[in-house]
């Protein structure tokens, strides 16, 4: 069973999303602030990083380059309602473990088929097919470096 780490400080978000996870076999790991999400990456085998952006204590953006140096092979996705371009792009620019940005508002249906085709790219091609992939997406297109 995939195991999920999901941080994300709106209560309300952060468990129906868990929620749906769990409802289609993952293992889901919750935290409400990149200060704790790190220090989950540090203590679980955890296979997906969710990130928020804007969180109290840590915002996504440090957590992505913390959990990056304890372990580069995870991958991490972003989902956060800032959707402007810098915004996306200081995500990529956190270092190639980030693979994928989606802005909410996202569907539980989307974001779980997005976390399956993005755990199993990673698994079979590795997370720099991941993120080349996430990129081709028109809505993440204009980050194409």
């Amino acid at each position: 069973m995939p195991t999920i780490l999901y941080a994300e400080d709106d209560r309300d978000c952060r468990e129906l999303f868990a929620f749906v996870l769990r409802q289609h076999d993952y293992q889901v790991y919750e935290a409400i602030n990149g200060a704790q999400a790190v220090q989950i990456v540090r203590d679980e085998p955890i296979d997906l990083v969710i990130l928020d952006v804007r969180m109290p204590m840590m915002t996504g953006y440090d957590a992505a380059r913390m959990i990056g140096k304890e372990a580069p092979h995870v991958p991490i996705m972003f989902l956060s309602a800032k959707g402007l371009q810098r915004e996306v792009q200081k995500a990529f620019d956190c270092g190639p473990m980030v693979v994928d940005y989606l802005v909410k508002p996202v569907t539980p249906d989307q974001l779980v088929q997005r976390v399956d085709e993005v755990l199993q790219v990673a698994r079979t091609q590795g997370l720099e097919a991941v993120r080349q992939e996430s990129l081709t997406r028109e809505e993440l297109a204009y980050v194409r470096r």
